[in-house]
């Protein structure tokens, strides 16, 4: 019997091994919790035990396990197959699939492309980096649907199966820098669509600009939709919509925007209180996120930023918050880091919880302000996840609603 290699066993790692099941495989998989449930006949072990080597041709890495995992580098040097939870997807999916990725926007794309196909009368569902793992997806796949996946640089590392008939690279900014050595090696990574991709990489004018030589396709810099209000959604999001839309024959889907609601956490709106409008934008993550949403807004915006730091440098904020951000409020690990690199460029003040953090922007919001939260860095000091701490946010936000009211 054929046997493979799991290692991580979270939500993507536990389809993947199903699949492996599925089509023969006798699956070992190792995660460092050992009490984890798992599938009948799959063997389930820690990832600081020994491996029983003998057999074994195929191991795949869960998108949360770096390369460098000590146990990702021994399947390498014992000339094992590594290879991720995607890339084992693309060898068993028939459906149609384009790929979407990024540093910034690619969910808000993956999702807009999927409601633009579905409300044209195709049928659609976005997976890999967003909804389910494309392992799961195959579980239920049906084969009618067209499938927008999108992907991480962790994902694409070890894509290599063309399955993508069209994909797009929204753009390349500083981002998991705590996980890639440089810049270029992170962009390298995104650059690795190219691998999975049988018809056109579209590429966007910043990328093209940025990291032109890491490509060879064909650029992607479309004009504006004559007569159509993009309001939040940003222009870059719609327009690589469209394009991906028209990839599959359906060209014209710019009449089912307006239906289109946007997922949450990213600029959504919480409440407006005392003339203070609250926005949840947890799924900032990066640097440039910020930079995104500040354009968003007409006014001086109170900006809570702060989190786990990703290794990327704050200075592009210090310019970029002048004249929009009238008051900075930082909370975290990584709010020191940020209060050095950023200097004297807007009145800051400095907190270690979030919550502290959510209550002070509050008081210093003035009438006709946003307040702002957009950390521009991962949640995980403090959260789970971005979700939990948008959730987090939006529920101190009501919490002062039913105060008032009561």
């Amino acid at each position: 019997m054929k046997k493979a290699l799991v290692i991580g066993f979270g939500i993507s790692g536990q389809s993947a091994a199903r699949l492996l099941m599925r089509h023969g495989f006798a699956v070992v998989a190792a995660d460092k919790n050992r009490n984890l449930p798992h599938p009948v006949g799959m063997e389930l072990v820690s990832d600081a035990a020994p491996i029983a080597w003998e057999g074994l041709e195929l191991a795949i890495l869960s998108p949360g396990i770096p390369p460098t995992h000590p146990l990702a580098r021994q399947v390498v040097e014992k000339g094992i197959e590594l290879i991720g939870e995607v890339e084992l997807a693309f060898r068993y999916v028939r459906n149609r699939c384009v790929g979407v990725t990024g540093s910034n926007g690619k969910t808000t794309t993956t999702l807009l492309t999927t409601h633009l196909l579905s409300a044209a009368g195709q049928k659609a569902r976005a997976v890999g980096n967003v909804g389910q793992s494309m392992t799961a997806a195959l579980e239920v796949a049906d084969p009618d649907e067209v499938w927008v996946v999108e992907l991480s640089s962790f994902q694409l590392e070890s894509l290599r199966t063309d399955k993508l008939e069209a994909s797009v690279v929204l753009n390349i900014t500083p981002n998991h820098l705590d996980r890639y050595s440089s810049m270029e090696e992170y962009a390298r990574a995104k650059a690795h669509i190219q691998q999975c991709t049988r018809g056109i990489v579209a590429i966007s004018e910043q990328v093209a600009r940025d990291w032109g030589p890491l490509f060879s396709p064909t650029r992607f810099d479309l004009a504006p939709i004559r007569n159509f209000r993009y309001g939040l959604l940003e222009r870059q999001n719609a327009e690589a919509a469209f394009w991906l839309c028209s990839q599959l024959g359906l060209p014209d889907v710019t009449d089912f925007v307006e239906t289109f609601v946007r997922p949450p956490h990213r600029l959504e709106w919480v409440a407006e209180i005392n003339g203070v409008s609250y926005y949840n934008d947890s799924k900032a993550t990066s640097v440039d996120a910020v930079l995104h949403a500040l354009q968003f807004f007409e006014g001086s915006v109170v900006l809570i930023a702060g989190g786990k730091d990703k290794g990327a440098s704050y200075a592009p904020w210090e310019k970029a918050f002048r004249g929009k951000v009238r008051q900075l409020v930082l909370y975290g690990e990584a709010a020191e880091k940020i209060e050095q690199e950023i200097g004297s460029a807007v009145p800051l003040v400095r907190v270690g919880a979030f919550d502290e953090a959510v209550r002070l922007s509050r008081s210093e919001a003035r009438e006709k302000e946003v307040v702002l939260l957009s950390p521009g860095c991962s949640s995980y000091d403090q959260f789970h996840g971005f979700e939990q701490r948008g959730e987090a946010f939006k529920r101190m936000v009501m919490s002062w609603i039913e105060k008032k009211q009561s």
